[in-house]
């Protein structure tokens, strides 16, 4: 009776992990546009907060993102292609930025979809009714689900802090203007390339 009971149990278990794996894979494969509210919090090794910023994330495949920090100070993100750009509104600046290897940021999980991608993240665990997913990466990458929609990203930094962003008011495939991704500054912006 034990070993049947406990047969049982590693079915059932073995299910609902390998459907819950599929979480993942079928959220990023649902979509060629997104836009989102984010707040970010970054945490020091033993949980103090640090900062905290918040803002809107528009997104579109193949590589195309605003990340636009709305609190404390404006800044604008903009990936259009291979140009990455840092926009500091406040000091009416924007700089180019090298584009290197994105795989270790967690842009490379959204410009990518899962089946062109070689090690999908995998379920760890639950907490808080949300279904987490790692990647092996050095910088413990995980992406936080809730509904089958995305809620957060987790990751650590060099300096051992933990990077908490968490979505609200994700929207799949939203319109979004055709040079939404375009960089427009006014003419008194100092531009570093």
């Amino acid at each position: 009776m034990t070993k049947i009971l406990s047969a049982l149990i590693l079915i059932f278990s073995g299910f609902s992990f390998s459907n819950s794996n599929h979480e993942f894979s079928n959220f990023f494969n649902s979509f060629e546009r997104l836009s989102a509210n984010f707040t970010q919090s970054t945490y020091s090794s033993t949980g103090v907060l640090l900062a905290s910023t918040s803002g809107a994330l528009l997104f579109k495949r193949p590589q195309q993102l605003i990340w636009h920090t709305l609190i404390p100070n404006e800044q604008i993100l903009l990936l259009n292609n291979t140009e990455l750009w840092l926009v500091d509104i406040e000091l009416e600046q924007a700089s180019l930025m090298q584009t290197t290897d994105l795989a270790q940021t967690p842009l490379y999980w959204l410009v990518n979809q899962p089946n062109n991608i070689s090690h999908m993240p995998q379920y760890t665990h639950t907490q808080d009714q949300i279904n987490w997913y790692s990647t092996q990466q050095d910088n413990q990458l995980s992406f936080g689900f809730k509904d089958n929609t995305l809620q957060a990203i987790t990751l650590n930094n060099e300096l051992n802090q933990t990077i908490l962003v968490t979505f609200n008011s994700v929207a799949i495939n939203p319109s979004i203007k055709i040079n939404a991704f375009k960089l427009n500054l006014a003419p008194e912006f100092d531009v570093l390339k």
